[in-house]
């Protein structure tokens, strides 16, 4: 959530950003820590992260998108976490925009899809984790279009 209190050492900061470049959209989070990751939230964070890229690393065109959200919440789950979110959508000419990436979407991933990638866990009142990057799908991967660390930033 976001308030009027200053930033103070041990604070995780989710900023969600994002630009618009011809009229197209950008999609960026990441997740900051202040000073120090405590050891339960860098266990999320590394949680977070290797879903990410097992989704970027299962996009290509044919790939169902239900098959890939379910990899994603199944590993969540086992880890005792939900996935409150799609674990990404469309983006366009809007920032969220068809398809969105869950487990109720019978639709698959086609060639030249634009795509936010962002799965994220949230402790309600504590914490959350996000990593989201715009990627471009090709015929046998995607690129990501988001160039910005992924690794853990402490400032």
């Amino acid at each position: 959530m976001t308030t009027s209190r200053a930033i103070q050492s041990g604070d995780v900061i989710l900023i969600d950003m994002g630009c618009k470049y011809n009229g197209y959209c950008s999609d960026m989070t990441r997740t900051i820590f202040v000073d120090n990751i405590p050891n339960n939230i860098k266990a999320v964070y590394d949680m977070v992260l290797e879903n990410q890229k097992f989704v970027l690393n299962e996009l290509c065109e044919g790939k169902l998108i239900k098959d890939i959200a379910l990899m994603v919440e199944n590993n969540f789950s086992l880890k005792r976490y939900n996935v409150l979110h799609a674990c990404g959508h469309g983006i366009g000419l809007e920032c969220h925009e068809m398809p969105f990436i869950g487990t109720k979407n019978m639709h698959t991933i086609k060639e030249n899809m634009v795509l936010a990638i962002e799965p994220g866990a949230y402790m309600a009142g504590s914490f959350g984790v996000r990593i989201e990057d715009t990627v471009w799908v090709k015929k046998n991967n995607c690129i990501e279009l988001t160039k910005s660390e992924k690794n853990y930033i402490v400032i």
